[in-house]
């Protein structure tokens, strides 16, 4: 069998499965400064094509990549929890930098800055060229903050929520929760929301804090045995799944609750729901099903059971109400109202997917021989 063929061979194994193309070759200095460009590997961009592929990155042996972030411009991910890429639409490296204690979670994605979280705090690189802007350490395993005003806000496992600001990475609020929060908070822009759950996962709750200064707005007691992220919909509805098998909407202004929608599956931290339109919520439970409801009254409108769980990485709406979401068996699942249920099997598990530029299904992998960041046009 010839280099081609054998190339395609694995390419072709799944639609996620673990090829090789432009990836990281030169050496990563040690001091976070952004690598050098890196050339060309394994397969031919008309390889990676055949294969049904926009781009392939590959992360270097046995390095997994973590969840991606990417908006209209790039796409961010870490590997080998010291290393930070920032891909161009197109898959090519603009930039690689090095830092011990990187955690496999989405970094924020900011005009001119990408925030990562850490074992020990927050890192924040020019989204330019890579250079370290700040670097501060707080002790806690941070999770992908959110950007409120000058501020970059985060949870952390060892529960706190905190505030620094973006240009000088300066901790401006702290605020001790009752117990750690696994997921990311979320944020209409002013306020930011949190669910959390003590480690003897007898006791958990939401809560909602203003952004500027870290004073609490309001908090309400959840069931725990798994309690999901939230997630803010454009009409002031916080939207969780809580350990008693409900999704439940509670307002943003008052903690009051809107409605709940019964589930098949209580919630994982890190699968948030995720907005569909300004009406609608997907939302995802911990045994791999999908629920569309109505944010105004919690109405079902569409649900997909599978036979999976959800541990890690939410849903993501793509073009034509197609959603693709990760499985931890290594599947995922597009699928959606208007579109044929589809499963795709990568070479192991997957760490998240993301919406990228042009529309493009964004995927990273872990686990496996050869870990990947792979962009497809066909979700």
């Amino acid at each position: 069998m010839n280099r081609t063929i054998s190339v395609l061979v694995a390419l072709l194994m799944a639609s996620l499965s673990g090829c090789r193309s432009p990836g990281r070759t030169a050496p990563v200095p040690a001091t976070g400064a952004p690598a050098p460009p890196a050339a060309p590997t394994t397969a031919t961009a008309d390889e990676v094509r055949a294969a049904g592929l926009a781009w392939n990155w590959e992360a270097p042996p046995p390095a997994s990549t973590g969840m991606p972030a990417a908006d209209d411009r790039d796409v961010a991910f870490t590997y080998g929890h010291d290393h930070l890429v920032v891909l161009d639409a197109g898959g090519r490296r603009r930039w690689e930098a090095a830092r011990l204690g990187l955690r496999d979670v989405a970094p924020r994605l900011t005009p001119n800055l990408v925030v990562a979280a850490a074992d020990d705090g927050l890192v924040a690189f020019r989204r330019a060229d890579g250079t370290k802007v700040w670097d501060t350490v707080v002790g806690a395993r941070a999770n992908t903050p959110v950007v409120i005003g000058g501020l970059a806000v985060t949870s952390t496992w060892e529960g706190q929520l905190l505030g620094v600001g973006l240009a000088d990475g300066r901790v401006v609020w702290r605020m001790p929760m009752p117990g750690g929060s696994v997921g990311p908070p979320a944020s209409d822009g002013t306020a930011v929301v949190v669910t959390w759950q003590r480690e003897d996962a007898r006791v958990a709750g939401a809560l909602a804090a203003e952004g500027a200064t870290g004073r609490q707005r309001w908090a309400v007691a959840v069931e725990p045995g798994g309690v999901g992220g939230p997630a803010v919909m454009p009409d002031g509805a916080v939207v969780f799944v809580g350990g008693d098998l409900f999704a439940h909407a509670l307002d943003l202004a008052d903690g009051r609750e809107r409605w709940r929608a019964q589930l098949r599956g209580a919630g994982s931290p890190e699968v948030p729901p995720v907005a569909v339109g300004p009406a609608s919520v997907l939302v995802a439970h911990r045994l791999g099903g999908l629920d569309l409801l109505d944010t105004a009254s919690g109405r079902r409108q569409w649900q997909l059971a599978t036979d999976g769980i959800a541990v890690r990485g939410g849903p993501v709406v793509g073009p034509a109400g197609s959603f693709a979401f990760p499985l931890d068996d290594g599947r995922m699942v597009l699928a959606g109202p208007a579109r044929p249920t589809e499963f795709r099997q990568a070479p192991n598990r997957i760490s998240g997917l993301a919406a990228g530029p042009g529309g493009l299904l964004v995927a990273a992998t872990r686990g496996a021989a050869v870990n990947t960041v792979q962009a497809t046009p066909s979700w």
